[in-house]
C-alpha cells in the first residue's frame, strides 16, 4: 500500500464530500466508495441497512437576532429541535446552575452556559501500570455530555428555545462542532453561541431581551444508510475463531472518521497473505445517530446484534477471539486552519489506545511505537470499541480525541506520517492476531462490578459538584 498516496487522495476526498452526517448523501457515497473498493479487492460485501429519521439543518438556516442585532452562532445543536423559517422570537431567560429550573423560562428563550471542562484523565481513563498517556481531558465532546442538558425536559416545562455559551473553548474550536451527538430527537430547537458572545448574551438575558432563534431543520422520514462488512475466511487449525476489524463511516471532518483508510489496509493485507483464523471487516454507520440503531451502546452494537454467528461462541459459527478497532488515524491536536493563516499545526495530538487485556497491553507495547496503552474506565469505553468490550472480546482500539474531533470542517488536521505508522501497527497486530497459535495468549476481559461503577460515578459527581462550588 502506498502509504502516502492512498491516504492523502481519501483525505482529500473527505474534505471534497464534507460532513457525513449519519445517512446524507456524502454519507451514504462514501459508503459505497469503500464498499466498491473491497469489493475490487475480491471480497464479497455484505449490507445491513438502517432507516430511520434523519434531521438535518444548513448553515444559512441558523441564525441569532437579539435586539435586531445578529450574534453569531457556533453550530446547531443536532437532533434539537426546528423554529421553521420564520424563527421563534421571544424573551430570553438566564439560567445558572448545573440543575436547571426549566418552568422559571416558560415562554422564553433560555440561555445556558457550557463549560469545556478540564477533567483527570483518571476519571475516565483506568491504566496497566499506573500511568495515563496525559494528565487531563478537555474536550468538547465528554463537555457536552457532561454538561447534562436535558432539552426534552425544557420542552415539556414551556420553554421555546435554547441558547448555550461555551466557556472556556476558543472560537475556532467551537465552530462547527456537532454536538452532542448521542441524543434522540427532542422537540426544542437549540444552537451554540461561541464564548467571544457569550457575555453578551448573557448580559441580554439578565435583562429579558427580546431574540429571534432561527433553526430552519428539516426531518426526513424516510432516510437511510448500511452498515457493510466483508468476511477473510481463515485457512488453518483456527477457522472457528474471528478477529474482528471495525470503524464507522459518518463524521464532520477528515479524522471523524478515517478509520477506512486502515480498515481498507488490513483488507488489502488479509486478501492477499493466507491467514490462520477468520479476518471480519466491519464498516458501521450510525455512530453520529446511536438512537437510529440500536437503544444501547454504540453503533457497533447492532451489527453484534444482529450477526452472532460472526462472533458469539452461542451461534453457530465462529467465536470472536479478538477486535480491532480503528477510529481517527493521524489526529493532530487542533485544525488545519483555513489557507493564508498563519496557525501551526504540527503537533499530534496524544494517543488515545485501549487495550482490554493486560495481555494485550504487552502487545501493544512490543509491536505500537510509542505506546502508552489504558485500560477502559469502571463507566466509560469511548468509541466503537465499547460494544466488544461489553461482550468480552479482547480488543485493541484507537479513539483519539482532539478538540475539533466532531467539528464540521475542511480543515481537520491529519498528520500522514503519524497515519502511516498507525495503519502500519495494525497490520502487524493484525497478523499477530490472526495467526497466534493459543487464543489464551489473548487474555480475559474483566469488566467492572457495580461497586467499581458505583465508586466511580461518585467520584465524577463529586469532581463536578466542587467545580461547580468553585465557580459560584
Amino acid at each position: 500500500m502506498p502509504e502516502r498516496e492512498t491516504p492523502q487522495r481519501w483525505i482529500d476526498r473527505l474534505n471534497t464530500l464534507g460532513p457525513r452526517r449519519s445517512g446524507n448523501d456524502a454519507h451514504r457515497m462514501l459508503i459505497d466508495e469503500v464498499a466498491t473498493e473491497l469489493t475490487a479487492l475480491g471480497y464479497r460485501v455484505e449490507r445491513d441497512t438502517h432507516t430511520f429519521e434523519r434531521w438535518d439543518a444548513a448553515e444559512d438556516a441558523v441564525s441569532l437576532t437579539i435586539d435586531e442585532t445578529r450574534v453569531e452562532v457556533s453550530s446547531a445543536w443536532p437532533y434539537s429541535g426546528e423554529t421553521g423559517p420564520t424563527g421563534t422570537t421571544a424573551p430570553l431567560m438566564l439560567l445558572a446552575g448545573r440543575r436547571k429550573t426549566w418552568a422559571s423560562a416558560a415562554g422564553r428563550i433560555a440561555v445556558i452556559e457550557v463549560d469545556n471542562v478540564e477533567a483527570p484523565a483518571s476519571l475516565l481513563l483506568n491504566s496497566w501500570d499506573g500511568r495515563l498517556p496525559f494528565d487531563a481531558v478537555a474536550n468538547p465532546v465528554i463537555s457536552s455530555e457532561l454538561a447534562g442538558t436535558d432539552l426534552t425536559a425544557a420542552r415539556e416545562a414551556g420553554v421555546l428555545g435554547v441558547i448555550a455559551v461555551w466557556r472556556g473553548l476558543a472560537d475556532h474550536e467551537a465552530r462547527g462542532q456537532y454536538l452532542p451527538f448521542t441524543r434522540p430527537h427532542q422537540g426544542l430547537p437549540a444552537v451554540w453561541v461561541p464564548e467571544s458572545a457569550g457575555d453578551r448574551v448573557v448580559a441580554a438575558a439578565r435583562r429579558g431581551a427580546r431574540a429571534t432563534l432561527v433553526l430552519d431543520a428539516t426531518r426526513h422520514p424516510d432516510a437511510s444508510m448500511d452498515t457493510v462488512w466483508a468476511v477473510s475466511p481463515g485457512t488453518g487449525p483456527h477457522v472457528d475463531e474471528s478477529v474482528l476489524v471495525v470503524t464507522h463511516s459518518d463524521g464532520g471532518n477528515a479524522v471523524e472518521e478515517n478509520g477506512f483508510i486502515g480498515l481498507l489496509a488490513l483488507a488489502r493485507d488479509a486478501a492477499t497473505i493466507p491467514h490462520d483464523r477468520t479476518l471480519v471487516f466491519v464498516l458501521v454507520a450510525g455512530h453520529l445517530r446511536i438512537p437510529a440503531v440500536t437503544e444501547h451502546g454504540q453503533a457497533t452494537t447492532a451489527w453484534l446484534d444482529a450477526h452472532p454467528e460472526l462472533w458469539s461462541p452461542d451461534a453457530d459459527g465462529p467465536t470472536a477471539v479478538a477486535g480491532l478497532v480503528i477510529e481517527h488515524l493521524g489526529a493532530k491536536r487542533r485544525r488545519d486552519e483555513a489557507p493564508g493563516t498563519d496557525d501551526r499545526t504540527d503537533a499530534a495530538e496524544p494517543e488515545l489506545l485501549y487495550a482490554t487485556t493486560r495481555e494485550f497491553d504487552a502487545l501493544v507495547r512490543a509491536e505500537w511505537r510509542d505506546a502508552a496503552p489504558v485500560k477502559p474506565g469502571a463507566l466509560i469505553h469511548l468509541g466503537e470499541g465499547e460494544p466488544l468490550f461489553e461482550k468480552g472480546i479482547p480488543a485493541i482500539a484507537l479513539v483519539t480525541g482532539p478538540a475539533s474531533l466532531l467539528a464540521e470542517t475542511a480543515h481537520a488536521g491529519v498528520d500522514l506520517d503519524l497515519l502511516a505508522r498507525q495503519v502500519d501497527s495494525f497490520r502487524a497486530l493484525q497478523r499477530r492476531l490472526a495467526d497466534a497459535p493459543d487464543r489464551t495468549a489473548f487474555g480475559t476481559v474483566r469488566r467492572p462490578g457495580r461497586l467499581r461503577k458505583l465508586l466511580a460515578a461518585g467520584r465524577i459527581a463529586w469532581f463536578l459538584l466542587r467545580r461547580a462550588r468553585r465557580a459560584r
